[in-house]
């Protein structure tokens, strides 16, 4: 059976973080390797508090893992503290993984922070260059880029940005323009575009980011074009969208 790794936070509500991913896998019918990278208190409404996984044992995970099983996809997720980001870099440096998805999350739906501040930096002068592509949404591509996004140009800018921070390939998620939300990608050379209506109706979205990441993870392993998995990994990821389900007093989570 095919695997994927998963490198990310735990959402102890079981709406996004590892758990999403599992769920988004097995779907797909991917075995999910989890590597715990923090752990969070939180529910639909807010995260509580974070308990980072310290980087000895992050790194205790990654090597028994990796010593036995060789994944065919890599997502990273949340990483939150600047020990376990040099952890994945080392083991990225060390190890041919491919394709390795990186999601870099900031902030989460409920406004929590979920990349430590002194991270910031670290994830792009170290990570970014190790992975094949990032898939930050419109609010972490500003945060990264530096740049204000209010048209598609600014997306376009944004992901040339981050792209000269030496990451190969981005995918910018979420646009939305009028009744339209669009995915913008540049791989390295052009860009694309994947559109479709945005969902007015649909209240619950905890875990979409998620979702989307490990799909597209997966899609690459398949063996297909960046622009054909992004379509692929967006039809997925507005299906689950659609599908998603009220629990809780916020948004419910998405149903992969």
């Amino acid at each position: 059976m095919k695997c994927i790794l998963v490198i990310a936070g735990s959402d102890s509500s079981g709406g996004a973080g590892i758990q999403a991913d599992i769920k988004s896998a097995y779907k797909l019918k991917y075995h999910a390797m989890t590597v715990i990278s923090a752990l969070t208190a939180q529910n639909s409404l807010t995260v509580a508090d974070i308990m980072p996984i310290p980087e000895e044992f992050i790194s205790k995970q990654l090597h028994v893992v990796l010593e036995d099983i060789l994944p065919d996809a890599v997502k990273i997720g949340m990483l939150f503290s600047t020990g376990a980001i040099k952890v994945v870099s080392d083991v990225l440096l060390k190890k041919k993984l491919s394709p390795v998805v990186l999601d870099p999350l900031v902030k989460a739906s409920t406004g929590a922070m979920l990349l430590k501040q002194e991270s910031i930096l670290l994830i792009k002068t170290r990570l970014f260059p190790l992975v094949d592509v990032i898939i930050p949404n419109t609010y972490e591509a500003e945060f990264l880029s530096g740049i204000e996004i209010k048209n598609l140009q600014d997306v376009e800018k944004a992901a040339l940005a981050l792209h000269k921070t030496g990451v190969k390939q981005v995918i910018i998620t979420g646009f939305c323009s009028e009744d339209k939300i669009v995915d913008v990608g540049y791989d390295g050379n052009d860009f694309f575009y994947v559109e479709d209506k945005r969902l007015l109706s649909a209240p619950h979205s905890h875990g979409s980011g998620c979702v989307y990441s490990t799909s597209l993870a997966i899609f690459l392993a398949e063996g297909y074009s960046l622009q054909h998995a992004a379509s692929l990994a967006h039809e997925f990821t507005m299906n689950a969208i659609r599908k998603g389900y009220p629990l809780g007093k916020g948004s419910g989570p998405v149903c992969p």
